[in-house]
């Protein structure tokens, strides 16, 4: 809605805004999980997180997707395909995220965080909590 620069509030907004006007509105698809739970609840069945992924591709192959989302969509899926490294990185995060200053983890480059705060970081990843207290060997 008007929190995310539209009219139309939520993922219906986040549809029509694209269609209205793909480039001013090429980062409304991105503020969505895509977890389904829209097209769940829908009344009239609309399917909107498939088409908030249709919108998704289009603005990229558009051109329209800003360089930083490109890299970090990149850098990220690249990541996701490693696990290894995504053990390590996430380790590396824990350990050091904490003891970052504040205009390291907020500023420009970080969107979400301009009115949040980051939530307190866990010791320990899931995956590390689970084998420790879960592991049925």
């Amino acid at each position: 809605g008007y929190s995310y620069s539209n009219t139309v509030p939520g993922p219906i907004g986040s549809i029509l805004g694209p269609a209205k006007d793909p480039k001013a509105n090429a980062t409304l698809p991105f503020a969505c999980s895509l977890c389904g739970s829209c097209t769940d609840v829908c009344p009239v069945k609309i399917d909107l997180h498939h088409q908030l992924l249709t919108w998704r591709k289009e603005i990229r192959v558009k051109g329209f997707l800003p360089v930083s989302k490109r890299i970090s969509m990149k850098m990220m899926s690249w990541l996701m395909q490693a696990p290894r490294m995504y053990r390590f990185v996430g380790k590396m995060a824990r350990s050091i995220v904490p003891y970052l200053p504040r205009f390291m983890l907020y500023n420009r480059m970080n969107d979400w965080g301009k009115q949040r705060e980051l939530p307190i970081i866990p010791k320990q990843s899931f995956r590390e909590w689970m084998k420790q207290n879960h592991d049925d060997k």
